[in-house]
């Protein structure tokens, strides 16, 4: 069974000097994947590029899958959301942290070469859903408590909630490449709760 994104090494690296040789060979992934695409990716052309010998790859992953599942994973770190009982303010805070994470400069490159890339290999296509479902997951959550305890109407759909405040922020940030201010994050998610408030 394939690796899945929060668990892509075979072994989590506890060893300072591992942790370093980690760093260096995702940072080599990265750059390789911003400056050629996915089919760069290999332990061969990693290989090289890190430094490190194929050997050290192949004890720490179990193929250029998980070398991309890792890059992937640390890039974009899962949500937290936190729930203060203040939802607005909780759902504010967790989508100024993503739209920072979607403006560093190595997750815009390298995010739409990914995207590309899982729309033709099911090993990506797997990684990537597991992706998505693993950060919309903890916001799905914190949107469920908050219709539990009466913030949201009894109605309120949860996965739509979730659409439709990083939909557009996704739309700016990606496709429309304009910054988008505190204010502007603020905006979606009242746009996106003004319907899902209790009548």
């Amino acid at each position: 069974m394939g690796a899945t994104m929060a668990t892509a090494t075979k072994s989590t690296p506890r060893d300072p000097r591992l942790e370093r040789t980690h760093a260096t060979v995702l940072g080599a992934v990265r750059r390789l994947l911003q400056a050629e695409g996915i089919g760069a990716i290999t332990f061969a052309r990693v290989s090289r590029e890190a430094g490190v010998s194929r050997t050290t790859l192949y004890r720490h992953w179990n193929g250029p899958s998980d070398l991309l599942a890792d890059a992937w994973s640390r890039a974009a770190p899962p949500n937290e959301v936190a729930s203060t009982g203040d939802l607005r303010a909780d759902l504010v805070d967790l989508f100024l942290s993503v739209r920072d994470i979607v403006d560093s400069p190595s997750v815009r490159r390298s995010l739409p070469n990914l995207l590309a890339a899982a729309q033709d290999d099911p090993v990506i296509t797997r990684l990537h859903a597991e992706f998505v479902r693993d950060r919309r997951q903890p916001i799905i959550d914190r949107l469920e408590h908050a219709r539990r305890v009466g913030d949201l109407a009894a109605d309120a759909d949860p996965d739509l909630l979730v659409d439709l405040m990083s939909g557009p922020l996704f739309y700016r940030q990606l496709m429309r490449r304009l910054d988008t201010s505190d204010e502007r994050v603020a905006a979606l998610v009242d746009a996106a709760l003004s319907v899902a408030r209790p009548g």
